[in-house]
């Protein structure tokens, strides 16, 4: 019997293995793997640099607004742009604008800035703001004339701008408001995509979240007319007449994004032609909340808001049990703005919020004399009204039982009345050890250096191993370093033997010195020396002079110990400065 189950054991492993080899996921092809490593396109930087300037209309009325437009193939910041531009007297130039994007040529990207002033005609005429010169990386890059024909009985198409609406342009401060961006559609009924939306404004933070684009129809000069439409959140961050505008370039038929389209629009072919578009600036008036009659539980909520009754799981509860409290909430603008008041501190009741977080709360009771749930502070800002909001959460009647719990809630409260009172040792009759000063050890200059103590340990230990591993690398210097250590104590050893008036001693002594002097310059053993590789450390006038002869009388001496009757030079008192001299000149040379 235990065979078979074996058997069944095994046989149930093989199919479990080969069910899950059959439902592994296929490996992708070579080909696939293969376009996940191609780059993208490269950015041109080092194709020459054009530029192009127009009036956008080139004919215009007295005192009507065109657009003097520049167009460079380059970064913005690459570029030197004058602050003045050198036109006719009857040509007023305005605000200017400038913008940048990334435009694909074939397989390569290639960076286009755009200059944007607003110029308005004071008489009539032909005029012409003549070519200059800007520098673009360093280069100097030849900007083109361009002509404006102001003619009265001239009727030309307008100008082409953006439309910039706002919801509201009173507001306060952290109150959202809805931006739309508008560009109508040509005479033709032609639209195009709008790239690199930018509101001018460093006082306005923008939702991302929020954003909505679509091809629609709107009324505009009491007609309805296709446009590009696209809106979005703005919250102002400062106080005070702040100025908004906008700007994009157009992009052909380069739409990104989901979009709704709801009206019959032709959408331009072949690439696009990207032209640097402005709206009018939006003058917004931003106030700061009032401080007077803050009330509790307020969060930063802007917006009109209602909250429902609250609604509990259930009314009847035992202690620890969850009950969940949900409240609904209404409001005409976006939800989304609306921040959950703050959990209070409430005793006998543990708060905990729902996630995600929102109006939806559970609710523990800690013990059974609490008869109604907590009331949860919250208000809100009123644009409207102009005026705080009281939105507090009210308190529920419940009923709490401490029945079915594991003992007896009521006898264990009595237990621990009966039993010992816990209450505070006595005073120490003795005081503790002599304090310096009541000053916590934070705050004392010694802290300061004792924190310096590893550092300066780190700091020793990383020089000491910079000085090992320098060494490690130049073993000539250790070896010199060892030899100058061994030679001064061969010498003092010398003048001992020359005070004794040891001859032997003297001599030997005297051999070893030299060897130790020359033994780092051939990165062998002291002993391994003879005196043929003493002399060659020594010049070649010392050599044949009475430096080299000192030398071979010390050395014939020493070699003299090993003949049958050793000898000593008679006149070793008088070589003691000679074998000194020697040394010295050896020793420079480590």
């Amino acid at each position: 019997m235990r065979f078979v189950r074996c058997q069944f054991l095994l046989l149930f492993a093989l199919v479990a293995a080969l069910s899950l080899q059959a439902q592994a996921p296929p490996h992708p092809p070579p080909q696939a793997l293969l376009n996940l490593q191609v780059p993208g396109p490269a950015a041109d930087v080092s194709s020459p640099v054009t530029a192009t300037a127009a009036f956008d209309p080139p004919v215009a009325r007295v005192g009507e607004s065109v657009f003097y437009r520049v167009a460079i193939d380059g970064a913005t910041v690459d570029i030197a742009w004058p602050g003045a531009i050198p036109a006719p007297p009857e040509l007023k130039f305005g605000r200017r604008s400038h913008g940048q994007l990334m435009q694909g040529l074939m397989n390569k990207f290639r960076p286009l800035a755009s200059f944007l002033y607003e110029v308005r005609a004071t008489a009539a005429g032909h005029f012409a703001v003549s070519k200059f010169v800007v520098e673009v990386r360093g280069q100097p890059v030849r900007i083109p004339a361009a002509s404006l024909d102001v003619d009265n009985s001239a009727a030309g198409p307008p100008a082409r701008h953006l439309t910039l609406e706002i919801s509201q342009t009173n507001v306060f401060l952290g109150q959202p408001l809805r931006a739309r961006v508008v560009l109508s559609a040509s005479p033709s009924n032609t639209i195009e995509a709008l790239r690199e939306i930018q509101f001018n404004g460093d006082q306005f933070m923008s939702d991302k979240t929020t954003m909505r684009q679509a091809i629609e129809m709107i009324w505009r000069h009491g007609r309805a007319t296709p446009a590009y439409v696209y809106e979005i959140t703005l919250t102002p961050i400062m106080t005070g007449t702040l100025p908004l505008s906008a700007q994009a370039f157009t992009a052909g038929r380069e739409f990104t994004g989901p979009m709704g389209i709801t009206a019959r629009v032709i959408i331009p072919d072949g690439p696009p032609h990207y032209v640097f578009l402005v709206s009018n600036p939006v003058q917004v008036n931003v106030r700061a909340l009032p401080t007077a009659g803050l009330p509790a539980g307020f969060t930063g909520s802007i917006g009109t808001f209602a909250l429902g009754p609250p609604q509990l799981s259930t009314n009847r509860i035992q202690v620890g049990e969850p009950v969940r409290l949900t409240v609904a909430v209404r409001s005409s603008g976006d939800l989304n703005r609306l921040v959950p008041p703050t959990l209070p501190r409430v005793p006998g009741w543990e708060i905990v919020a729902d996630q995600p977080s929102g109006f939806s709360y559970t609710l523990v009771p800690l013990t059974d004399t609490v008869r109604k749930t907590p009331a949860i502070p919250f208000s809100c800002f009123d644009p409207a009204k102009d005026s705080y909001v009281d939105l507090t959460i009210p308190s529920l009647p419940v009923t709490v039982t401490a029945k079915g719990l594991p003992g007896d809630v009521p006898a264990m409260d009595a237990g621990f009345a009966s039993g010992p009172s816990l209450k505070l040792s006595r005073l120490s009759p003795a005081p503790g050890g002599p304090a310096a000063s009541l000053e916590p050890p934070q705050l004392r200059a010694g802290l300061v250096c004792l924190q310096t103590v590893p550092a300066l340990a780190f700091l020793g230990w990383w020089q000491w191993d910079r000085r090992r591993r320098f060494l490690q690398a130049h073993p000539s210097l250790v070896r010199r370093r060892e030899a100058r250590r061994a030679l001064r104590r061969e010498r003092r050893r010398l003048r001992a033997a020359s005070r004794r008036g040891d001859a032997a001693a003297f001599v030997r002594h005297a051999t070893n010195a030299m060897k130790i002097a020359s033994a780092p310059h051939y990165a062998a053993h002291p002993q391994a020396l003879v005196c043929a590789e003493v002399l060659q450390q020594l010049g070649g006038a010392e050599r044949s002079g009475a430096t080299g002869a000192t030398v071979r009388k010390i050395f014939a001496a020493a070699d003299a110990r090993f003949a049958p009757a050793p000898q000593t030079p008679a006149d070793w008192p008088a070589l003691e400065a000679d074998v000194n001299a020697v040394l010295l000149r050896l020793e420079e040379r480590l």
